[in-house]
């Protein structure tokens, strides 16, 4: 499998969280063109998907935590047509590939979530989940795992994304990330190149 590993995301969507005065000024942003500061809000998961993103539909999965009103913070993971469209992403960027893919998913099934407490969040859970995976050791292989990394570029490829309007989501590899450079679309042959 060597060179053809799947591929770990950090995906970005739009904070759905009713009357969430961050959600309205992020929608005046989207037609203002303004850049997103880091106080902006966002929910956070990450998506797995094939290296080779070649054909109508890209399966793979998304991973993330959801704030349900009846029973607080639980798990959801809900398998994709098209990792590289879903409904409302934002952004999505590399930042590992899969060494084991049985051994990831169940570092993301088992981050655990905590309630009754207003401080936490998605956002909180993504970086621990991050940092287990680090601490792991065997699930991923080369990687960009650092939070503050990846949450400072993410925020970047969002505002960039709005700036230039466009509709397609940003795709960018954890080299970039560790370089703290902006995103770029990566064709396969880039995407090959890179690692």
């Amino acid at each position: 499998m060597g060179g053809n590993r799947k591929r770990l995301y950090i995906a970005l969507y739009p904070s759905r969280v009713v009357n969430n005065e961050e959600r309205r000024e992020v929608v005046q942003v989207l037609f203002k063109q303004a850049k997103l500061s880091s106080s902006y809000r966002f929910r956070w998961g990450f998506a797995i998907g094939p290296k080779n993103e070649r054909g109508a539909e890209i399966p793979g999965m998304r991973y993330r935590v959801k704030n349900h009103p009846i029973h607080n913070w639980v798990h959801e993971e809900i398998p994709l047509a098209h990792v590289r469209s879903t409904n409302n992403l934002l952004a999505r960027i590399v930042i590992a590939k899969i060494q084991d893919e049985t051994r990831l998913i169940g570092i993301i099934r088992n981050t655990p979530v905590i309630h009754n407490d207003h401080n936490w969040s998605c956002r909180t859970w993504a970086a621990r989940t991050l940092s287990r995976i680090a601490q792991d050791g065997w699930a991923s292989g080369t990687a960009e795992l650092d939070w503050e990394k990846i949450e400072t570029v993410a925020r970047e490829h969002v505002a960039t994304k709005i700036e230039f309007h466009s509709k397609l989501s940003l795709h960018c590899n954890y080299r970039e990330v560790n370089r703290m450079r902006y995103c770029h679309n990566l064709s396969p042959a880039e995407d090959a190149k890179a690692g």
